[in-house]
């Protein structure tokens, strides 16, 4: 709270100064050519694809005279990791959202995510494989490796994250859901969600690093249910090559009951290779329907060194939908620069 004051107090008095802002430019370039085959046949896609595209980041920051950083961002993005048509345009990113931090502490203002939208979410260790074998399945179910806390609170909020003894901890507060750069929004109070909140806090246990998160909002539908979920992940260093990470998450959003389990192992072959296994499985159950996805995946990337690196991996997607079953398979092999 002392915190939070000394931040208030420092913009109410006019404390922003006139720093000369930092300015860092940052890119990166990738190559994916994949194979898929499943159940379902697309009739206008051959089952070999490519994808190549970037990003050119750029940082922003300034300081004030008594010591409050505020950075920004902007990026200019073409067909990175997902499937796109050929010819779509690239895409500009980034100029939402302001950050300030002091002292161990920031604020967010602006477009933010939620708190502990990625905990409790893996098992999908694939840089693009499974996004191509998903498109040999039925695709009407839950997604095998997604949180249930994940979009619960994005939308134009307020983001702190701080930390309270060993323990870090991150809060986010948005009145409306998916209100994205403005929070402006038609029928506001009779469509959607509101007055969303998350908390993730992070600590060590055991020589374990653990997540705990938890979040909710109001739906503005009278007869809908409200959203809330939680969410738990642990991760623990078996020896200086493996690592361990099982997690899970659980919850109502948009009326269905949705859960995820997930496991992951990263084996550090050497200074350069590293080998990673996963699989997942998530539940949607829907005015009674359940449905079920599972994936299993395994990643093998070796850095070249100058930020260029090569991987192949493996993706295996299966899905039950209402009782129709579907399962499909990609292989992808690639390379990612880091400008």
């Amino acid at each position: 709270m002392k915190k939070l004051l000394t931040f208030v107090s420092a913009i109410s008095a006019g404390a922003i100064g006139s720093a000369a802002a930092d300015v860092s430019v940052s890119g990166s370039g990738s190559f994916y050519y994949s194979s898929a085959e499943g159940d379902v046949a697309l009739a206008s896609q051959e089952g070999t694809m490519s994808v190549s595209g970037g990003s050119i980041d750029f940082a922003m920051s300034t300081e004030t005279s008594n010591g409050v950083t505020v950075t920004g961002s902007a990026s200019l993005t073409q067909d990175t990791d997902d499937i796109t048509i050929a010819g779509v345009g690239g895409a500009v990113g980034g100029m939402h959202t302001l950050t300030f931090g002091m002292d161990g502490m920031t604020i967010s203002l602006g477009d933010v995510d939620g708190a502990g939208s990625g905990t409790g979410e893996g098992g999908d260790i694939a840089t693009f494989a499974s996004s191509h074998a998903s498109l040999y399945v039925t695709d009407a179910g839950p997604s095998a490796s997604d949180s249930a806390m994940d979009s619960l609170a994005d939308g134009h909020g307020v983001n702190i994250s701080t930390s309270m003894g060993a323990a870090s901890i991150d809060a986010t507060i948005v009145s409306k859901v998916d209100s994205g750069k403005s929070s402006l929004a038609t029928n506001a109070t009779t469509t959607g969600y509101s007055n969303a909140y998350a908390i993730n806090v992070g600590f060590d246990m055991g020589g374990a690093s653990v997540n705990v998160a938890a979040g909710g909002s109001n739906a503005n539908v009278t007869s809908a249910k409200n959203n809330s979920a939680a969410a738990l992940e642990v991760s623990y260093p078996v020896s200086d090559a493996l690592s361990v990470t099982v997690g899970g998450s659980n919850g109502t959003i948009g009326g269905n009951d949705e859960d995820n389990v997930f496991a992951s192992a990263t084996y550090t072959m050497d200074a350069d290779t590293t080998l990673t296994l996963g699989i997942g499985q998530g539940d949607q159950t829907a005015s009674g329907v359940l449905d079920k996805a599972s994936v299993a995946g395994i990643n093998i990337s070796r850095s070249l060194g100058g930020g260029v690196s090569v991987f192949a991996e493996y993706s295996s997607i299966s899905e039950d939908s209402a009782g129709v079953k579907s399962d499909a398979t990609a292989m992808t092999v690639g390379t990612k620069v880091t400008f």
